[in-house]
């Protein structure tokens, strides 16, 4: 399971989404990222904008969402309490999480509020049955595949081989599973890639765990080392026990239900010849 390593790279092309900024009248922005509603409200402008351009492709219509305070000052963000759910440090950007809000602090750009929105997520999906992958997700023929992978295994480079429009992203995956099955959903989390959220979904054909070679092999793998590979794969920064095991048993189910895989490619489309 992974850590925050340095600030997230940025999905590139703010201003391109400049122009659908929306505030709204009560100065919050709304957006949903794989079906979690969220609500960033701030007293603090700029933050704001900067959230609303960051995430102008994964607004949504104001509706009832998690409240998310936005605060530029690095102070120890209410609800640390008693009734505090969850709280992590990341180098002087906080997150708070109590029952029925959150809070951010120390939130000077918008790679601090990727890095503290990641973590709120991963802790989010784990009520609903999904979590967040180190992967890229492409679509092909109204299914979605997932490449997972620490950096360097070619995440990037299978997004870049993709035909236009078919990447939802090429460095955080998203998965939940519901009642027809296993859906991989796009995220606004970019790497090398860099190119703008594609706020879509579509059920999982298979996960691929990426490994370069100078020919394209498909092997896959039975569920205690997709599991494994799965473990190592995933986002995760909830401390107890209760958090585990619910990780744990998402992706024992997910590595059971969905075909898992290892693949071999070189840096060529031609890979996409051996998936199923």
């Amino acid at each position: 399971m992974t850590t925050p390593a340095a600030a997230p790279k940025l999905a590139g092309n703010a201003a391109k989404g400049a122009a659908g900024l929306h505030l709204g009248s009560n100065r919050q922005v709304a957006i949903r990222i794989g079906r979690v509603p969220l609500v960033l409200r701030s007293r603090e402008g700029a933050l704001l904008e900067t959230a609303a351009r960051r995430y102008s492709f994964f607004q949504s219509s104001p509706v009832r969402g998690l409240p998310i305070t936005l605060e530029g000052s690095a102070g120890c963000p209410r609800g640390r309490g008693r009734a505090s759910r969850f709280h992590y440090d990341l180098s002087g950007r906080r997150l708070a999480l109590a029952s029925r809000a959150a809070r951010f602090s120390g939130v000077r750009s918008e790679y601090d509020l990727d890095s503290l929105l990641r973590i709120l997520l991963s802790v989010l999906l784990l009520e609903r049955r999904g979590c967040l992958l180190h992967a890229a997700t492409v679509e092909r023929a109204g299914r979605a595949y997932i490449f997972m992978g620490r950096s360097g295994a070619g995440k990037s480079t299978v997004a870049s081989l993709a035909p236009a429009g078919s990447v939802f992203t090429d460095e955080i995956s998203l998965l939940r599973r519901d009642e027809g099955g296993w859906r991989a959903y796009g995220t606004p989390f970019w790497g090398e890639f860099r190119a703008d959220g594609q706020n879509r979904s579509a059920p999982l054909a298979g996960i691929c765990a990426l490994a370069q070679a100078r020919r394209d092999r498909l092997e896959r793998i039975p569920p205690k080392q997709a599991l494994a590979a799965l473990l190592a794969n995933t986002l995760f920064f909830a401390p107890g026990r209760q958090p585990r095991e619910q990780l744990l048993a998402i992706l024992a189910g997910l590595a059971q239900s969905a075909p898992v895989y290892r693949l071999e490619f070189r840096k060529a489309a031609s890979f996409w010849e051996v998936l199923p």
